[in-house]
């Protein structure tokens, strides 16, 4: 047994920036949870620095890299739990595939941290698991392929922050003498190849096969993926950093593997965690973009809530997530806590799920791992047959993707985050691979979008930019006075904010008159006469109509803080708004075929009701619904209709 002393010392912000550095220069990992959310996600960042050991499985030879001296003095202590064979400073070993138990190299992990006399949720292997590490599970068997799938790393120091605060820990031992020698390496990682995986449409034809599948009831779901490879040249820690600050994520990761080979990423996905006494994880399914404004976010966040397939996707992971739950929990404790939890990222919202069940006494952090290797959330249902689709679909072998980045703790505690919108760093090039989840009435073309959507969002982090597309700023609207009549509005402050907004300043003699949106029976007739260039807005809008012979019909129910789908005419002076949502608040409307002689109809309701008209002879805009209404504001309809109507009228007025 190996004594181990804990030294603690408090840290800093600042302590987190050198941490970054300090992986990307030596190696180690970072895992963290940079979004909060009760009950699912905690804030929290763990930290694994001055690698003592590193563990390599390429293939079936189990490869041990000490580090420094005190790495070698623990590498020494091995031979006596396995019969390594040194190679240029290494401890190597070769295993059987094991197709009947789990596979030996789990049992030597093992062993090597059972000889330290610690239990530490913070002491024990950080580091990444490849996608089909499912391999190493009893029953299943690990090809001699050379393919590395798994790297873990010993530290010597980590750093540690949680609800708590942040502190160092650096662990000693005190009986251990350290071993001089020169320090041992593995070979340079290089990709096997430059280019993207699938053509424009390859990954949409891919999509469509396994549609296929699925209709004629072979598999329930499916996840595909594809690669995209660019040379780059980046800070790695930086880039992260980065990541951090745009685009926080529950599962974020930073990995120095050795041989020059670096992955990090921000995933949505926490493939399970585990503390003494309850086994945790939050499936991921349902991908929208975040929309332009609050108002498109909502949108948004409505249409994929409201999604028959997102909501069926989900479904089948959490149930196949309580299945692998149930291998490792005691019988009748596994529960579902949360179901189709909105999430809205920097980027994308998601849909999550949040289930838990009672660990049992008699697994290990390995075991709990393993039963969650490959979740639904990345393969599809049911699982052993969408593995087998996926290897004959996808351009190759995932590698690092939609496996896990693990921390397997000396007290029985981990946490696995699966590896998704990442990028694998070598030599000079970014590998980035992007999925998504399908169902039998998946669209083909939608689901390559998606892949190219998070894709193009990493790629622009390792350009040295926000993963967030950029947007434009509106330009300001050009000044413009106006006599402002409000009629008796009861948002008369509302609507002048949203006149200021769109240019406007306000004085009695200015020579555009805008008419605000009072109490429709109330409203002056006077106001067809104006004498100057006039702006309507809402029930003087409708008022003017009327006037003019309208007949105006009132409506079943009166409708206020209501969304009219509408569009505007083609070749009209709303255009450029398309298609967009009117704020509705009216007791009364007008059809467009009652609009009178005179009038040229700018923009209808879906219902077939005048949203918008105006009058030429007269220099009249009449703004049938409230422009500075909530359910205008989505991509600026309300302004932009608003800025359309007074240029035209000052037109008018010059």
């Amino acid at each position: 047994m190996i004594a181990v002393e804990t030294i603690e010392r408090p840290a800093g912000e600042a302590d987190e920036r050198a941490a970054l550095e300090a992986i990307d220069r030596d190696g180690g990992v970072w895992l963290g949870c940079d979004v909060s959310a009760p009950g699912v996600f905690r804030c929290q960042a763990h930290a694994a620095l001055d690698p003592l050991l590193s563990f390599f499985l390429d293939g079936r030879r189990l490869r041990v890299l000490p580090h420094g001296d005190t790495g070698r003095a623990l590498a020494a202590g091995l031979g006596a739990l396995a019969s390594f064979e040194p190679v240029l400073g290494r401890l190597e070993l070769d295993l059987p595939a094991a197709a009947e138990g789990p596979h030996p190299a789990l049992a030597t992990l093992r062993r090597v941290l059972a000889e330290f006399d610690i239990r530490s949720p913070a002491f024990g292997f950080y580091g990444t698991l490849a996608f089909d590490y499912y391999r190493l599970a009893p029953g299943e068997t690990l090809p001699d392929d050379g393919r590395r799938r798994l790297v873990l790393v010993l530290p010597q120091r980590v750093l540690w922050a949680d609800d708590a605060g942040r502190r160092w820990l650096e662990f000693r031992f005190p009986a251990l003498a350290p071993r001089p020698g020169a320090q041992a390496a593995v070979e340079p990682v290089q990709l096997q190849r430059f280019d993207d995986d699938l053509p424009r449409g390859g990954h949409a034809a891919a999509v469509a096969r396994g549609v296929e599948l699925m209709r004629r009831g072979e598999l329930c779901s499916l996840v595909l993926s594809q690669t995209f490879r660019r040379q780059v040249q980046v800070d790695a820690a930086s880039a992260f950093a980065r990541l951090r600050r745009d685009n926080p994520y529950p599962a974020m990761f930073f990995a120095h593997l050795g041989g020059g080979e670096r992955v990090f990423g921000a995933s949505p996905d926490v493939q399970v965690r585990a503390d003494a006494d309850w086994v945790e994880t939050a499936p991921v399914c349902g991908t929208f973009r975040r929309g332009a404004d609050p108002v498109d976010d909502h949108e948004q966040a409505k249409a994929l809530v409201n999604s028959e397939v997102d909501e069926a996707s989900l479904a089948l992971c959490a149930d196949s997530d309580r299945n692998d739950k149930a291998r490792v929990c005691e019988p009748g404790t596994v529960e579902l806590l949360a179901r189709r939890r909105v999430h809205f990222f920097s980027t994308i919202i998601h849909t999550i799920d949040h289930t838990r069940g009672r660990r049992r006494a008699d697994v290990d952090a390995l075991d709990i791992v393993l039963a969650h290797a490959t979740p639904a959330t990345v393969t599809g249902m049911p699982k052993a047959d969408a593995r087998r689709v996926i290897d004959a679909l996808e351009a190759g072998w995932r590698g690092w993707y939609a496996g896990a980045a693990v921390r397997i703790a000396s007290d029985g505690s981990c946490e696995a985050l699966t590896m998704l919108r990442f990028a694998r760093l070598a030599g000079g090039w970014a590998e980035v691979r992007t999925g998504g989840s399908l169902l039998a009435d998946s669209d083909p073309s939608r689901e390559e979008a998606e892949t190219q959507l998070k894709a193009e969002a990493m790629f622009r982090v390792l350009a040295g930019q926000s993963p967030r597309v950029p947007v434009a700023a509106a330009a300001a609207p050009p000044p413009r006075r106006v006599c402002f009549d409000d009629g008796g509005d009861a948002l008369v402050a509302l609507a002048r904010e949203a006149l200021l907004q769109a240019g406007c300043h306000f004085a009695d003699d200015a020579p555009i008159h805008v008419l605000g949106d009072g109490p429709l029976p109330s409203l002056r007739e006077q106001i067809q006469a104006t004498g100057r260039p006039t702006l309507a807005l809402n029930n003087a809008a409708l008022r003017l109509l009327e006037l003019d012979g309208a007949v105006l019909d009132a409506l079943p129910l009166p409708q206020y803080g209501r969304a009219l789908a509408s569009r505007a005419v083609s070749d009209g002076l709303l255009q450029p708004l398309g298609a967009f949502n009117a704020g509705v608040h009216a007791t009364h409307r007008l059809m467009a075929e009652g609009l009178p002689p005179g009038w040229t109809l700018l923009a209808q309701g879906a219902d077939g009701r005048v949203v918008a008209a105006l009058q030429a002879e007269r220099r009249v805009v009449a703004l049938a619904f409230r422009p500075d209404a909530l359910r205008s504001l989505q991509h600026g309809a309300g302004r932009r209709a608003l800025v359309a109507a007074l240029q035209w009228l000052a037109e008018g007025a010059a």
